[in-house]
């Protein structure tokens, strides 16, 4: 399978890394690889970069578009609600917020947020964006470490973002709904609710051993009920699943709520037999690959400092551009090539079959005389099986008996002879009999025995007629 566009996600979560490949051609999107890397923070660096970089190289993956996912409880989210009239200056009242948010200097964040679309009619009067941060620190030391690795991320943004981003992807019959999007770790559990089409609310919260997953879901899921003022009537569409331990869980809550789900039947891309088991843990590092795909995330939302990130011009293009003419113009010559094959082996073909026309009536004119032929015949054998040969035997018998034998009864009936007589010796008669060239199964009838009257053996022999 020949892809044009590749993108990587790869996730942070609790101690281990994954990452998954998502890639895309003129059919769709696949889901072609996965590898999880457990406790690699305690991994040696030079050993677990080899290993990358391996699975990169053995797969055929690029590192050019790569999506770092940030877990929870690394970095802030806030919903704004500011006035319509600040649109002008948005970039600068964001930055107003952050720095009201900073409690000292050294205590910075890397930043971004996202328009929340409006879909009351008319001019907003209002604006609602989405604030990402991230401590400087903390995204700094995570590239740091990835460096070390031979990893170089394009986008930065949050596992959960990420996660809402490919559940939402193209599905405009969700924008008015609710949903509860689960994400569940080894120890932790994240709820995301997805209210008329935005990420409205997301907390993580630990696994303790006294909970059950499905009594600590739904704790969790009326407590981000409340902060979404989802009233009393407001009804949640479904409860979407994802996480290693998502499955299990799956298993304790549709016993108490039918509308449970798991993420992998909302993921809309095409998956190998080999990856299908990993589909529910590898969701998030999916959507994270999604984001880095898609044209327009419903989140488009990058952490990454700016002098950090790739800035592509538009004559980056060109050259794919021109690649995907140089393919269409093949594919062009190529079935304009394969219609000349055709009409050119068409023409020989006719000449051919006029060339044989000829040798071929010969055939059928030898075949129907030959047929004739055959039928005639089977007329003649028919005729020579009736005709009666009661002379020709009776002559051929009299020849092969010796003088000193005579017989008594002579009965044909359909080519099965019988004779009776008398003889001086009648055992040999019967090899003499054999080597006529009329008769055939030449064997006696009963015993053999001495005619008092006579002292000759009285015989009865029985043969068929050799046709």
């Amino acid at each position: 399978m020949i892809y044009l566009k590749t993108s990587i996600g790869i996730e942070l979560r609790d101690a281990d890394m994954l990452i998954s490949a998502l890639q895309s051609n003129y059919s769709g999107q696949a889901f072609t690889r996965f590898k999880r890397f457990s406790d690699f923070r305690q991994r040696n660096k030079l050993d677990l970069r080899q290993e990358i970089n391996l699975f990169f190289k053995s797969n055929r993956l690029s590192k050019e578009n790569i999506v770092l996912g940030i877990p929870r409880k690394d970095f802030v989210l806030r919903h704004l609600d500011l006035p319509a009239e600040v649109e002008a200056n948005l970039k600068q009242v964001i930055q107003y917020q952050v720095q009201s948010l900073e409690p000292v200097e050294e205590d910075r964040f890397y930043y971004d947020y996202a328009l929340i679309n409006n879909k009351e009619p008319g001019p907003p009067k209002r604006l609602a964006v989405l604030l990402a941060m991230i401590r400087k620190t903390v995204l700094d030391e995570h590239l740091e470490y990835l460096r070390d690795l031979g990893i170089k991320p394009a986008i930065v943004t949050a596992n959960s973002m990420a996660l809402t981003n490919i559940f939402l992807q193209n599905r405009k019959s969700f924008q008015d709904k609710t949903f509860m999007l689960a994400d569940l770790g080894a120890s932790s559990l994240e709820i995301m609710a997805v209210h008329r089409g935005v990420l409205a609310y997301s907390r993580e919260v630990p696994k303790d051993s006294i909970r059950s997953w499905g009594d600590l879901i739904l704790l969790e899921i009326d407590e981000a009920s409340s902060k979404i003022r989802l009233g009393p009537d407001g009804l949640i569409e479904k409860i979407i699943l994802s996480g290693e331990s998502s499955e299990p869980a799956h298993e304790q809550l549709t016993a108490i709520i039918p509308e449970c789900d798991l993420v992998k039947n909302y993921l809309g891309c095409d998956t190998p037999e080999e990856n299908k088991p990993h589909l529910q843990e590898a969701a998030p590092s999916l959507g994270l690959a999604y984001t880095g795909m898609a044209r327009r995330p419903l989140l488009k939302i990058n952490l990454l400092p700016p002098e950090l990130r790739l800035h592509q011009t538009r004559w980056a293009y060109v050259p794919a551009a021109l690649l995907g003419l140089a393919i269409i113009a093949l594919l062009i010559a190529l079935s304009f090539h394969q219609m000349a094959q055709q009409r050119i082996l068409i023409r020989t073909l006719d000449r051919e079959i006029a060339n044989l026309q000829g040798p071929v009536e010969k055939v059928h004119a030898l075949r129907n005389e030959t047929e004739t032929l055959e039928k005639r015949i089977a007329s003649l054998e028919k005729i020579l099986e009736k005709r009666d040969m009661n002379l020709e035997v009776l002559q051929e018998i009299t020849t092969i008996l010796p003088m000193d034998t005579y017989l008594t009864t002579y009965n044909n009936q359909d080519g099965k002879i019988t004779i009776s007589g008398q003889s001086n010796s009648a055992l040999d008669l019967v090899a003499k009999l054999e080597k006529s060239s009329l008769l055939k199964e030449v064997t006696p009838r009963g015993s053999i025995y001495k005619a008092p009257q006579t002292g000759k053996d009285q015989f009865t022999f029985e043969m068929k007629l050799e046709r």
